[in-house]
């Protein structure tokens, strides 16, 4: 079977390509890429347009890549009718047996909802935008809003409100991508909620996500970890709460003064969101509680996770973040919030403590219940590693996927456990 993927990010082979390191989102693709092409009789190639980069077609450890260039300043939802139309040309011209569309945030899903192209296809769910853009400004006030923007952003359509509005027109895009949608894979009661909301015609199929070896091979320790640390990763975004857990550190701080928050990812002094948070940190004296750890590959992060208190997530809506199950996998205490499909990743009490979103009274006390109690932290981060393992096992989400991809095309597919040691 020949399988054409359509990816929203770059993989590592494509930022290599180019020279770049491979950072951030998206590190579950490569790692159950990395599993399938071992299958015999699958054939994998990848697709991907991106912003600033040029039209490119490589072959790397057997599989080949094509990336469709965009303009550099071309927003990311966007897309031109020309776009498209490289996509139908591609998929004549490589004539695949199926077609694997990686997330509903960009244009790809349109091909089939558009009857573009007849070649069956599966559509996985990643983040949704429809209900994503419903709480892209939770936590923040009018206020809060307007002191994030800055002139030269809204200028140049690169602040918040312009973000707002291109997810917004993505949410309507996926809305159409899902209406045309015949098999959809998800991981959670909530994405199929939300996916059945839409099409409940279309046919839901659970596939789990594959972690990077990175996660896998390191351990939590509360004996090796720096104490009374917290550390978040996915600070540069309204939705994710960021406001929240600086609150709750101004409380956990009342008794735990050196306490810390460990900020990972985008959060520079570029942009107008961004100087908004440092400018809060400032303002509430917390400038030495925070450490900005920028933005880091497996490797570090997992280096990071490991040697830290806590894992917090505060966002407002969410559906399987893949910074929890990375958390979970290294075996640590993790808090996050109770929204979306959260609740099916974190058995709150066993696995980990849940809270209300924007709670952040009660988001400190769960710091401050791990905090206090080392065998409380250590059997709840026992436990995360025990079921994130579980989760995540190649050979299960590898066995799901296999099972999606017959039940779309018709082929009968190896099994899964037969393929990998």
């Amino acid at each position: 079977m020949r399988v054409l993927w359509f990816t929203n990010d770059r993989l590592p082979a494509v930022h290599q390509r180019s020279g770049r390191v491979a950072r951030g989102t998206g590190g579950w693709m490569p790692s159950l890429l990395e599993h399938l092409v071992r299958v015999p009789g699958i054939q994998v190639e990848v697709a991907t347009s991106h912003q600033g980069s040029p039209d490119d077609q490589f072959n790397a450890d057997g599989v080949e890549y094509f990336v469709m260039g965009q303009r550099k300043y071309q927003p990311f939802f966007r897309y031109r009718r020309r776009d498209l139309a490289r996509c139908v040309d591609l998929v004549r011209e490589r004539a695949p047996d199926l077609i694997h569309i990686h997330g509903t945030e960009r244009y790809f899903g349109l091909l089939p909802a558009r009857r573009m192209i007849s070649t069956p296809c599966v559509i996985s769910l990643q983040g949704l935008l429809i209900p994503y853009a419903d709480s892209f400004f939770d936590g923040l006030s009018p206020i809060d809003v307007w002191r994030s923007e800055r002139f030269i952003e809204v200028a140049t359509r690169r602040g918040l409100l312009w973000r707002y509005r291109d997810s917004r027109e993505a949410a309507r895009r996926e809305r159409e991508i899902l209406a045309g949608a015949k098999i959809v894979l998800g991981r959670t009661d909530w994405d199929r909620a939300h996916a059945w909301s839409v099409n409940p015609r279309a046919e839901y199929v659970h596939v789990g996500e594959v972690l990077r070896k990175d996660f896998q091979q390191a351990h939590w320790d509360v004996k090796q970890s720096e104490r009374h640390s917290i550390i978040f990763t996915n600070a540069g975004d309204p939705r994710r709460g960021t406001e929240t857990l600086l609150r709750a550190l101004m409380i956990v701080r009342q008794e735990f003064p050196g306490a810390k928050l460990r900020l990972a990812g985008g959060l520079g002094t570029r942009y107008g969101y961004d100087r908004f948070l440092r400018r809060m940190i400032a303002d509430n004296n917390l400038s030495d509680s925070v450490e900005y750890l920028g933005r880091l590959d497996a490797g570090a992060m997992a280096k990071e996770l490991s040697r830290s208190h806590v894992f917090a997530i505060a966002s407002y809506i969410e559906n399987s973040p893949n910074s929890l199950c990375e958390a979970m996998q290294v075996g640590m205490p993790c808090v996050a919030s109770y929204v979306g499909g959260i609740p099916n990743l974190v058995d709150g009490g066993r696995s980990g403590l849940l809270f209300p979103a924007g709670d952040a009274a009660l988001l400190a006390d769960s710091i401050l219940r791990i905090f206090r109690d080392d065998d409380f932290a250590a059997q709840m981060g026992r436990v995360a590693r025990l079921e994130a393992t579980q989760r995540h096992d190649p050979r299960r989400v590898l066995s799901q996927l296999l099972g999606a991809y017959g039940k779309a095309s018709g082929a009968l597919l190896p099994q899964a456990e037969a393929q990998l040691a």
